[in-house]
């Protein structure tokens, strides 16, 4: 937002931020030191933005006491996104860009009439733009009307970070196609598609409708190949682009791989989804490409920085997607945000120092290898969405349980087991595939194949007196994990501190 907003609508926005933020009023005084700012300035974006919000009377106003103090009501129901949305496809750099997508900035002096504004100005708001789009392999262009130049598939990405982050959803912002239109024709397909997919595709739609067709390129057909998802895409949203376009089967082929494989690129999977299996399955075809060697090796060091061993769903989640999240680093230049700050980078900043400096740590540890360099150069995309798929692939709580199995000779396993919790709540039961840290039996039986410094020998029956030794010897188990060096510090990398 902050290069497409004036320095006084971007000051407003940011004074709103602030006052939405906590719920209690504010003295001029204070939003002048926040915001940096004179009092006699911040009086005068109070009383712009207090009419502003009239505008949404039915659930924002900004309500003032005496000595100049400040508060923003709202109802639970409403959205700040509404103002911040207002203030932005108003402005006139947003409005350029707009008639810039539909092709429609040829006759200059029209533009400059509808709009009250200046080709002075026009040309002052794409100047201060141009930065922002050089980071997507873009430039302004005005040969024959005004455009952006560059790939096909770098236009579409940029205006697909254009109309969702400026609208997320809670509008439908685009012309000649309506939501409803595209939904009705996709409706059979296999998986629940986010708004932002339906906007990737209105976009897709309109630049075909246009004329301006993805361009041939080897990766997208590289990828479509062997994934078990895309088949059912291409029979579904073929459909689609025969109807809302005049393209034959041959470009329309190209729109669906591109199309199938941003999206999918975008797709975040689940702890025991079991498509994870066939992800891992395409990555085996396909353990030649950069963005797999790049997965494969980003897992190899992050064992060895923090000695650790994944079990096969942590492994799983995390790989398949590391390998979404690479290959949408490799293909797609710019920032992931477009208005604003990266909402990833953003939070991760705001966990501990210590965690931060683990997870620098860790990504000048990948840094070592220059072969994929490609991919982790991005460090300021990467490093915020490493962090938030460790804390949602790996349960450090989980990891500090103690697994044992109990043998018993009346075969109350169980009843035994659910004492055992109640004595001591950090244990699991071992699958038959686990090894167990601590064997609980009644008797030393032969099939036991542990050290006896690992086996816990209690009654038939176990009474208090065996339950009170147990948790003694769990206490000291989980003491015992709880300083190992590894443990330590990947509990602090995930911990909600």
């Amino acid at each position: 937002m902050y290069n497409f907003l004036d320095r006084f609508t971007l000051q407003k926005v940011q004074l709103l931020d602030h006052i939405h933020n906590e719920k209690r009023f504010f003295s001029s005084q204070e939003l002048a030191k926040k915001m940096d700012l004179s009092e006699r300035t911040i009086l005068k974006i109070v009383t712009e933005l207090s009419g502003d919000l009239q505008k949404f009377d039915e659930a924002t106003f900004l309500k003032e006491i005496k000595h100049k103090q400040f508060k923003l009501d709202c109802k639970d129901y409403f959205s700040i996104k509404a103002i911040e949305r207002y203030y932005l496809q108003n402005s006139l750099a947003y409005k350029i860009f707009n008639d810039i997508f539909y092709n429609k900035l040829v006759d200059f002096n029209m533009f400059i009439i509808e709009n009250f504004t200046s080709q002075a100005s026009i040309y002052r708001q794409i100047n201060k733009i141009k930065p922002l789009l050089k980071e997507f392999q873009l430039k302004y262009t005005s040969q024959d009307f005004i455009t952006l130049e560059g790939s096909e598939k770098q236009f579409r990405y940029f205006y697909y970070l254009f109309y969702w982050n400026s609208c997320w959803g809670e509008i439908w912002p685009f012309t000649g196609i309506s939501r409803e239109e595209i939904l009705e024709v996709i409706k059979g397909y296999n998986r629940e598609l986010p708004i932002s997919v339906l906007y990737l595709l209105a976009i897709c739609l309109i630049r075909a409708k246009m004329g301006f067709v993805i361009e041939e390129d080897a990766v997208y057909t590289r990828y479509t190949e062997h994934h078990y998802q895309y088949e059912k895409f291409s029979q579904t949203f073929s459909s689609l682009f025969k109807k809302f376009t005049a393209l034959n089967d041959e470009a329309i082929e190209k729109e669906i791989k591109f199309s199938f494989s941003f999206l999918e690129s975008q797709h975040r999977y689940e702890k025991n989804e079991s498509t994870i299996s066939l992800m891992m399955n395409f990555a085996q075809y396909h353990n030649q490409e950069l963005f797999v060697q790049a997965t494969l090796y980003w897992m190899e060091k992050f064992r060895e920085f923090f000695s650790i061993t994944l079990d096969i769903e942590e492994y799983g989640v995390l790989f398949v997607n590391l390998l979404n999240l690479h290959y949408y680093t490799l293909n797609f230049s710019g920032p992931a945000f477009l208005f604003k700050e990266d909402l990833y980078k953003k939070r991760f900043d705001s966990h501990a120092t210590i965690q931060i400096e683990i997870m620098n740590q860790f990504y000048d540890y990948l840094l070592e290898n220059e072969a994929f360099y490609k991919i982790f150069e991005r460090r300021e995309l990467l490093i915020g969405r490493y962090h938030r798929l460790l804390k949602q692939s790996i349960d450090v709580l989980k990891r500090s349980t103690i697994k044992v199995k109990i043998y018993s000779v009346i075969n109350d396993v169980p009843y035994l087991f659910d004492k055992v919790k109640r004595v001591f709540s950090h244990v699991d039961y071992c699958t038959k595939d686990e090894e167990a840290e601590l064997i609980i039996t009644d008797r030393l039986y032969l099939n036991i194949a542990k050290d006896k410094e690992d086996i816990f020998v209690w009654n038939s029956i176990p009474e208090r007196e065996d339950f009170f030794r147990l948790g003694k010897r769990l206490q000291k188990i989980y003491f015992t994990k709880e300083q190992q060096p590894d443990q330590l510090l990947l509990k602090t990398l995930l911990s909600q501190v």
